[in-house]
């Protein structure tokens, strides 16, 4: 989920041309669908069961990445925008109830152990994951002559985002 925040702001510098300024100009739609659908799914996390909430919010990441996967360097901006927008409201989703669920069952002593337990557990598998896509994007981007090729080896990187994190992340929520 969070290793495509590495590729999002090089693809738009990258691929798009624009400034880094201007990437994350750009970036800012993804935090106003998380920014929305935290107290959403917060709400719902407390009337629904909170798996249900997660299983929407890790099918809205995919969904919002697609359109990177399968951008090339005329996409409209809006087509991109949008799907962020789309992409955040997954990520807060996803944390809300996920976080709900790891400290409803403990007992008040235990909740700071266990803060500290997540928050490592999300640091590490996010650096690892965003490790794994510089070195996807590396090696595909080390070949690429043309602003094509280049889109190609971003298009690349944003599927295997898709293939590998996908699956596991599903797994580990439903069960």
């Amino acid at each position: 989920m969070y290793g495509a925040l590495l590729l999002l702001p090089l693809y738009f510098q990258e691929v798009r041309g624009t400034d880094a300024f201007s990437a994350g100009l750009l970036l800012i739609s993804q935090g106003v669908g998380t920014l929305f659908s935290r107290t959403l799914a917060g709400g719902l996390s407390d009337r629904l069961a909170p798996r249900w909430v997660t299983v929407v919010g890790l099918t809205d990441v995919p969904l919002g990445t697609l359109p990177f996967a399968l951008a090339n360097t005329h996409t409209g901006a809006a087509v991109l925008t949008g799907a962020l927008v789309v992409r955040g409201r997954g990520l807060g989703a996803v944390t809300i109830p996920l976080m709900a669920l790891v400290f409803r069952s403990l007992q008040r002593a235990e909740i700071p152990d266990a803060s500290i337990i997540t928050r490592i557990a999300t640091q590490v598998g996010g650096s690892f994951g965003t490790a794994v896509l510089a070195v996807i994007l590396g090696s595909t981007v080390r070949n690429a002559f043309t602003p094509t090729d280049t889109a190609q080896a971003f298009q690349h990187s944003f599927w295997r985002t898709q293939c590998d994190g996908g699956s596991a992340g599903a797994a580990s929520a439903l069960g």
